[in-house]
């Protein structure tokens, strides 16, 4: 096993520190529970941890983590036969939010229509609304970016509709 450098470590403890709400939001969409939550931050960081080597800067910090977020999350799934159409809204979404109330209900409300979509447009509309562009959506997820284009225009149709009934 090859040994972990001084480097290594920090640039992992500065990438986790830096993105773990992002680390979070991800996890948060694909959890049934609060327990379920911790366990899948737990495995998306060792996955970080585990791909470190393979990563070196070849893509921007939050595109890689996504993309290992996501993977991370949607193959525990497979590997644990867990499945859940509806995310569970508890109280560890209030903690990500500021202590607006209204705020907070209109956050919890669009993430209870986003965890009605099936995981790959459950992935793009959070890259989306994080503010990624569709060739970096692409490079996380994989589609093209006509495809990514498409999708997002149907994700956004769906919610509307969702966001009617």
């Amino acid at each position: 096993m090859p040994e972990i450098s001084h480097s290594q470590t920090d640039m992992y403890l500065r990438l986790i520190d830096e993105h773990s709400p992002l680390i979070y939001k991800v996890c948060y969409m694909y959890s049934e529970d609060s327990e379920h939550l911790k366990d899948l931050y737990q495995e998306v960081l060792a996955n970080l941890w585990q791909g470190l080597d393979g990563y070196m800067n070849r893509a921007k910090p939050s595109t890689w983590i996504y993309r290992v977020a996501i993977n991370t999350c949607i193959t525990y799934f497979r590997r644990h036969g867990k499945h859940s159409d509806v995310a569970r809204i508890d109280e560890a979404m209030l903690g990500i939010v500021d202590e607006n109330h209204e705020h907070a209900e209109q956050l919890r409300q669009m993430y209870e229509m986003i965890a009605q979509l099936g995981k790959l447009d459950r992935a793009i509309i959070m890259l989306w609304l994080d503010e990624h562009s569709y060739d970096e959506i692409s490079d996380v997820t994989g589609l093209s970016r006509n495809n990514v284009a498409s999708r997002l225009y149907r994700i956004k149709q769906r919610l509307m509709k969702l966001n009617d009934e």
